[in-house]
């Protein structure tokens, strides 16, 4: 099977949209559209090959599968970012 590219900033909009669970609040926070939130959970979901977010009338809620990647996820982008900052 091809290794396929991580999807960095679609990472970081599932953890946005998980901390708001609200794509328009999301979009808020990040300066995109709700569309272009959507479409980025959506590219994530595929390339992870399950559903991050359940979409309910009034919002969502995370998968379970999501609520166990939220974390380390969480963790591991913070590490990251913190790499860079020290490099800088």
């Amino acid at each position: 099977m091809p290794k396929r590219d991580l999807p960095v900033n679609g990472l970081q909009t599932f953890l946005v949209t998980a901390r708001h669970l609200n794509l328009t609040h999301a979009a808020t926070e990040l300066c995109i559209t709700q569309s272009a939130v959507s479409r980025q959970i959506q590219a994530v979901e595929t390339w992870l090959g399950f559903p991050l977010f359940m979409r309910h009338a009034r919002g969502l809620s995370l998968t379970p599968r999501a609520e166990l990647l939220l974390p380390e996820l969480s963790r591991i982008l913070d590490q990251l970012h913190r790499l860079t900052e020290q490099v800088r």
